[in-house]
């Protein structure tokens, strides 16, 4: 606190003291007591004891000389311990440079008074704010002293101190909630914004607002809403709320609401007090959230036909379809899942499932039932859900989405069909195959069974020797039971080859399925003067498929380059066939002719149904065989040789295992 400026006490307790010490300081000696200066000095000495006013005297050492009763106790002390001490113990040590100043200035203004207002300190520690009025005196022998009277403001520096702190604090509210203040003269457009509004504004606080410089920064498209609503309140008298947007100097928008309640003042006139909130991060996220809404919308909408909603009992009680959908069913409202779907019954376990999951409240996905649309038609749904909750964790039901799947549940069964008919025409084709190769598959037979006979022969002779060989017989017996088991293995293959069976996909040889197929035709070969060479890689990875099915499609490729070579004659007719690796988790079997080739133009639908190059061919074997290597993930391609003749290549995926 710096000294204040020369003050005049005027008709206050410290003037009066300063009259009653001029009197006691100016009188002249007498050698009698004078009756009048007695009582005179006896009036000031009750009034420096008794008036509730803190008096100091004190000489141009900082001594203190005297101090009133009332004074001293205010500071918890007595007059004998402040009488002789210096004035600065009653100081706080950072403020006792100042109050130096404040005496030295008093000694040097003899009859100026100085007011300033400073801290004391009691005996106890605490602090007491006094305002004090000084002025130096000259006593009778012309030496100075300072009178002091001091003022205890200690109750208004408090109660200031708590107004700035709030004050502080709601500048720091405002900050914190974006929040800024204001008032207007809806008369004279006198306005007043707080520091916050200053920084919402983005104006300098050392400037004062002006109505022209806001409705500058207002965006242009709500300056007009911006007058109508402030010029209608102020004619009305009425409160207003509205939000506007803030045109930046950096071009950015920023949104603001503005609320102010109307008032009157002391001449009737309209004033208004309100606040202005920084809006813009609420805008913010409230257009991100849209946005959200809108994204998640357009996802579940892209994913479903309908929303649907379950109260607690699992009764349907929300149905929202998409604009576009008119497969929702109709009058489900009420109605629990099970009571929709016809097929409840019939299915009866995956509906205990379902109920089970409802009742443990977890979320379930990809429920397919039956039901019917809006026409009655049966269609197929498939649903999923999730559980919801208030607050509390009380279980409030389900919300999910529905979706038609009729069209992909026909599809399957389509497929399934197509399926069916597939592996019946593959069968038949097994079967005409078979009939083809009757005199291949006679040979193979009789081969094993001549040889049955021819040993059986060599035993009896060996056994009516005398003494009989025992041990020829005993070989010849072993090369029975060798040439019977080959015999029966041909059976057997040609069996599975007849026989209606499921597809059975398990590892296989590759190279054992290709001599397996070979040996069926061997006698094919043979009546058509066709050679075989066969390049098989060694240890060859497995491969994982259905033995029957991949042996149908090599007897097909090999009786047709057996065909294909029927009318080559300038050449031997051999047909290759070949297996390996390809280094990229597959396995390459590729069977080539060396007959008339293909023509170009047939490559592209060589595999087509129905199309053949055959004069008496159905068109069927290569479709089928195509459609046999893709349910393998494979694929079947030809191409034309460039020595004349054809190749069919099959390339087939490796076992998992050994592809690892």
């Amino acid at each position: 606190m710096k000294p204040g400026r020369a003050a005049t006490f005027g008709k206050s307790a410290a003037q009066f003291l300063v009259g009653c010490v001029r009197q006691t300081v100016t009188v002249k000696p007498r050698t009698e007591p004078d009756g009048g200066l007695l009582e005179a000095v006896k009036q000031w000495q009750q009034v420096f004891e008794h008036n509730p006013v803190m008096y100091f005297m004190v000489d141009p050492a900082g001594t203190v000389i005297n101090v009133n009763t009332f004074g001293a106790a205010q500071l918890g002390y007595t007059t004998a311990e402040l009488i002789g001490r210096s004035v600065l113990d009653v100081f706080f040590e950072e403020d006792r440079d100042f109050v130096r100043a404040c005496v030295a200035l008093c000694l040097e203004t003899v009859d100026q008074s100085h007011t300033w207002e400073i801290r004391k300190v009691r005996k106890d520690g605490s602090v007491l704010w006094v305002r004090e009025n000084a002025k130096t005196m000259l006593r009778a022998d012309g030496g100075p002293i300072v009178l002091v009277a001091c003022e205890n403001i200690t109750e208004r520096k408090e109660a200031e101190n708590a107004l700035r702190q709030s004050e502080a604090y709601l500048a720091q509210a405002q900050e914190l909630s974006h929040t800024g203040s204001f008032g207007w003269r809806a008369a004279t457009g006198e306005i007043t914004w707080s520091k916050e509004t200053y920084r919402i504004f983005q104006c300098d606080e050392g400037t004062k607002p002006q109505i022209p410089v806001m409705l500058q920064r207002i965006h242009p498209e709500d300056r007009l809403a911006v007058q109508q609503t402030t010029g209608r309140a102020a004619r009305e008298g009425e409160d207003y709320d509205h939000e506007y947007r803030l045109l930046m100097p950096d071009g950015s928008i920023k949104y603001v609401r503005a609320v102010a309640r109307a008032m009157r003042d002391s001449g009737g006139r309209v004033e208004f007090v309100g606040s202005v909130t920084d809006i813009t991060a609420t805008k913010e996220a409230e257009r991100r959230l849209r946005e959200s809404e809108q994204r998640f919308r357009a996802y579940a909408e892209t994913a479903s036909d309908w929303f649907w909603e379950t109260g607690p009992d699992h009764r349907v009680t929300v149905i929202s379809e998409h604009s576009d959908t008119v497969t929702a069913p109709a009058g489900l409202i009420g109605l629990t899942r099970w009571d929709i779907a016809p097929d409840a019954d019939l299915e009866p376990e995956k509906w205990r499932q379902h109920r089970a999951a409802l009742d443990a409240h977890t979320a379930f996905r990809d429920l397919v039932y039956r039901s019917k649309d809006r026409n009655g038609q049966p269609i197929y749904v498939r649903t999923s859900g999730k559980p919801f909750f208030d607050a509390n964790g009380n279980f409030l039901g389900y919300r999910g989405v529905c979706t038609d799947v009729t069209a992909a549940i026909r599809a399957d069964q389509a497929e399934d069909a197509l399926r069916k008919a597939q592996a019946e025409l593959a069968h038949v084709t097994r079967v005409t195959t078979l009939g083809e190769l009757t005199a291949s598959i006679a040979h193979e037979i009789n081969q094993p069974l001549a040889a049955v006979i021819a040993n059986a022969d060599a035993c009896l002779a060996w056994l009516q020797r005398s003494p009989p060989d025992l041990k020829a017989a005993g070989r010849s017996v072993e090369w029975i039971i060798e040439d019977g088991k080959r015999a029966s293995d041909v059976i057997r293959h040609v069996r599975a080859l007849a026989k209606r069976t499921e597809i059975e996909m398990v590892p296989l040889d590759a190279n054992l399925v290709v001599r397996e197929a070979v040996a069926l035709v061997q006698r094919e070969m043979a009546s058509h003067a066709v050679s075989v060479r066969m390049e098989l890689s060694s240890a060859m990875p497995k491969i994982f498929g259905d033995r029957i099915q991949l042996q149908q499609v090599l007897i097909n490729l090999i009786m047709n380059g057996i065909e294909a070579m029927e009318d080559v004659h300038d050449r031997p007719r051999e047909l290759a066939i070949r297996s390996a690796a390809d280094g990229e988790g597959a396995m390459l079997v590729s069977v080539a002719d060396c007959g008339v080739g293909i023509d170009e133009q047939a490559i592209d639908r060589l595999f087509t149904p129905f199309f053949t190059t055959k004069s008496g061919g159905m068109g069927m074997g290569l479709s089928i065989c195509r459609s046999i290597i893709e349910t393998h993930g494979g694929r079947l391609s030809a191409a034309p040789n460039q020595s004349g003749g054809a190749t069919f290549q099959i390339t087939l995926p490796l076992h998992r295992e050994e592809a690892s």
